[in-house]
């Protein structure tokens, strides 16, 4: 595998198809792989999969639905902790999610140029990064997440953005918690932060209604 390969990830949102193709386009992506669990939206029913899809192929780009292997609801219980959250580091083990992987490599390796499609506007607060991009940036892909301001940013600083957010303190002696604590890496605190982030997004089994989190 070419680790400078890159890979993308995206939100829709509720913005115009068309400024979604603009994003598209700029970052010169011809195949989307929908992640959501559920690919339609009431609130940006462009986003819809059959509109969307047709849309897409219009405009000379590939429409992939890959629900079943990167959704954030899984049928499978034992994939959920007992506090009854989805387990992002048990999920990136499973078969079907390693599929997932697989179909996405040898997508890659034919050509194409891949962002994968969430809901969320920001790639930290969708389970697109902090599941399914982990696992290719752990891999050696350079990944990339692009915003709707036009820029885009590493998934090394999404990283940073996790670390910054669970140890405010970290560059300080914290006298109030353990000598453990304090000893803790920067990629201990990393795995850390993926695990808290994870209690806080992954989707729940008791959630009946539509969530952001698909």
């Amino acid at each position: 595998m070419d680790s400078k390969q890159k890979l993308y990830t995206i939100g829709h949102s509720t913005v115009a198809n068309t400024f979604f193709l603009k994003l598209l386009r700029q970052y010169e992506v011809n195949c989307i792989v929908d992640v959501r669990s559920v690919p339609f939206s009431r609130h940006a029913p462009q986003f819809n999969k059959d509109e969307l899809s047709k849309f897409l192929r219009k405009n000379t780009i590939k429409y992939v639905s890959m629900g079943q292997e990167f959704g954030a609801r899984r049928d499978d219980l034992t994939l959920y902790t007992e506090a009854g959250y989805l387990d992002f580091e048990k999920t990136r083990k499973s078969s079907l999610f390693l599929h997932g992987v697989e179909r996405i490599e040898k997508g890659m390796h034919s050509g194409f140029s891949i962002a994968l499609m969430c809901t969320e506007k920001m790639a930290i607060e969708c389970h697109r990064s902090i599941l399914i991009a982990k696992k290719f940036y752990d891999m050696g892909y350079d990944v990339y997440h692009i915003q709707h301001d036009e820029n885009s940013y590493t998934h090394k600083d999404l990283e940073l953005e996790l670390v910054k957010h669970y140890f405010p303190n970290r560059n300080a002696i914290n006298m109030f918690v353990g000598a453990e604590e304090n000893a803790l890496s920067f990629q201990e605190m990393v795995l850390a932060a993926y695990r808290y982030h994870n209690a806080e997004i992954g989707y729940k089994i008791h959630e009946e209604t539509e969530t952001v989190h698909l």
